[in-house]
């Protein structure tokens, strides 16, 4: 798995991670939610790194262009009770 990417910037994003080999990308939102979704091609990751370190709008990319555009499952719901 990539080194994780921390969106310091982001009012919406606090780390995005990218499993090359998987083509996974995992998100976590800074409401403490997680996402996974799949199918993620790696030139996009490449340029969502290079988005975020150009201080673009994390938030901004990730829905013009993964949002509803891969499959995805919620890994950790913030506002979920813990066993």
């Amino acid at each position: 798995m990539a080194k994780p990417v921390f969106t310091a910037k982001s009012q919406t994003i606090h780390k995005v991670e990218y499993d090359e080999k998987e083509k996974k990308m995992t998100i976590e939102f800074r409401s403490g939610n997680v996402y996974r979704y799949s199918e993620v091609p790696p030139r996009l990751w490449k340029v969502f790194q290079l988005y975020i370190e150009v201080e673009g709008s994390a938030g901004s990319f990730f829905n013009e262009y993964i949002k509803n555009q891969f499959p995805s499952e919620k890994i950790h719901d913030a506002g979920a009770p813990d066993d």
